[in-house]
């Protein structure tokens, strides 16, 4: 019989590894690790989302200030900045920007802001006289001594855009305003490949400029072009946009260009492309062809603006300056005539409008007229009078050392919802005066009234201030007539 085992048979060990016990060690290396991050993760990652809300309307605002940057720019350009008076932003980045070019991208691009903001500003389409008066004081003739072209103030610098085949060859060249008076012109800027050119006229300095339009117009768009075609000055024919992108190669290159059917003609070149519209500069009318005349190109200003800016910038060094002042200012009757026919054409459109800007350019800043006419203007507010100019007559022309009396004679339709329509005649007698500028401009205006409407027994222009209450009966209207015997009332213009 077996003896019984004091001891359990040993159960053999397992060899031991260096193997398993790193595979334990990372395994707890790991599950500490996804403790740890899971409990940073709970303490820091919602303030990440946080901040993200709060700059969310940071972004939205940044959107919005897209459109008054826009606003700001077209206001303080057409004092402040050398380039000239814009309606859209500037295509070159600031250095802010250039960091950031997503965001200047869409300031430049973005068609809200850019296409359609000037639409709004614009207003219904005027007659081509209206449009031509309101712009003749902003062009000139450029005379050199083998060339006759035209030109259109570019901005508050005294800078004068024209053609490049216009000026070439000069340094010095004589513009003309649209009252006869002759300046003296230097050469700041020319294109040896683009036929662009800038002139700089000291004389004019601190000049309001004209308004232009960076924005690409379409085809069809309804034109006028301005100009001194065969030294013709004061000219306007109208148009439309028949194409555009056109190029040509000739002396210069020509791309992009706008086809027009506006009758240009030689002498034209140079002169400025307005948006019948809007009355902003699009264009610098340049050539036409000579196997179809009633075709001409202009070129559009967006494609040049740059090229001008750099000039008016960086002009052109003269070796031999000039002192730039007028030569000789002096009065003309055909161009004084010229005037007064352009102011009452813009002083219907200021009355029926009650828009006194349209005389601006035509009264003398500061002077008891212009203060007068514009108290006028504004008293026409919430009257819905309708003014009508049936008959006007020149009459005579007194040409002193410095100044000028036209006399002119109008007869007026006044239109009024609820009344009758009544006739109002009237002797103005205009005092003119050449500016510093070289222009002609009203300094004083005087009004003899030859008739009065027979339902109205004051000035049409002062029928604001009666009353409804003081208002005479229809029946004490036809009994009491209007004084024709007598003789007329002088009302000076600074006392109305």
């Amino acid at each position: 019989m077996d003896q019984p085992k004091r001891y359990k048979e040993p159960v053999p060990k397992k060899p031991s590894s260096k193997k398993a016990s790193t595979i334990k060690t990372l395994i707890l290396l790991l599950a500490i690790s996804l403790i740890a991050g899971l409990f940073i993760w709970l303490q820091f990652f919602p303030k990440p989302v946080e901040e993200a809300i709060e700059k969310e309307p940071k972004v939205e605002d940044t959107t919005k200030e897209i459109k008054p940057t826009t606003e700001i720019v077209t206001e303080t350009e057409e004092t402040k900045n050398p380039e000239g008076v814009v309606t859209r932003d500037e295509q070159e980045p600031s250095k802010s920007d250039t960091t950031e070019s997503d965001e200047s991208e869409l300031e430049s691009t973005d068609p809200v802001i850019v296409e359609e903001e000037p639409v709004e500003e614009r207003v219904e389409e005027r007659d081509q006289e209206a449009i031509l008066a309101s712009a003749l004081p902003k062009v000139y003739t450029v005379y050199t001594d083998s060339q006759q072209g035209s030109g259109f103030l570019y901005n508050a610098n005294g800078d004068i855009v024209t053609n490049a085949h216009v000026v070439d060859g000069y340094s010095t060249v004589t513009v003309m305003n649209n009252a006869g008076v002759k300046f003296v012109g230097q050469v700041i800027g020319i294109s040896e490949s683009i036929d662009i050119a800038l002139i700089r006229v000291e004389a004019i300095v601190g000049k309001e400029p004209m308004i232009m339009d960076l924005n690409k117009s379409a085809e069809g768009t309804s034109v006028i072009a301005i100009g001194s075609p065969n030294n013709k000055s004061n000219t306007a024919t109208m148009g439309k946009v028949t194409a555009t992108g056109k190029d040509f190669y000739e002396s210069f290159t020509y791309t992009d260009l706008y086809e027009i059917d506006a009758p240009i003609a030689p002498g034209s070149s140079g002169g400025p492309l307005l948006d019948a519209k809007s009355e902003k500069v699009i264009g610098v009318n340049s050539i036409i062809l000579t196997d179809n005349p009633s075709i001409g190109y202009s070129i559009p200003v967006y494609s040049v603006y740059q090229l001008l800016k750099s000039w008016a910038t960086n002009p052109i060094e003269s070796k031999d300056p000039v002192i730039q002042k007028p030569e000789d200012a002096y009065f003309d009757k055909e161009y004084l005539s010229v005037f007064i026919e352009g102011y009452m054409t813009l002083y219907t459109y200021a009355q029926n409008e009650v828009n006194f800007s349209y005389l601006e350019g035509y009264l003398l800043p500061d002077s008891p007229v212009y203060n007068s006419e514009k108290e006028i203007i504004s008293n026409l507010k919430d009257q819905q009078k309708q003014f009508t100019i049936n008959q006007f007559t020149m009459g005579d022309i007194k040409i002193h050392d410095n100044l000028a009396i036209i006399t002119t004679t109008t007869e007026t339709l006044i239109e009024q919802k609820g009344k009758k329509s009544s006739i109002v005649k009237e002797q103005v007698v205009y005092d003119v005066v050449i500016d510093e500028y070289g222009d002609y401009m009203i300094k004083n205006m005087t009004r003899v009234y030859l008739s009065y409407p027979e339902e109205v027994k004051v000035d049409p222009k002062d029928e604001e201030e009666v009353k409804p209450e003081d208002q005479p009966k229809e029946d004490e209207v036809e009994e009491e007539k209007a004084p024709e015997e007598t003789t007329p009332e002088e009302v000076p213009a600074s006392e109305e």
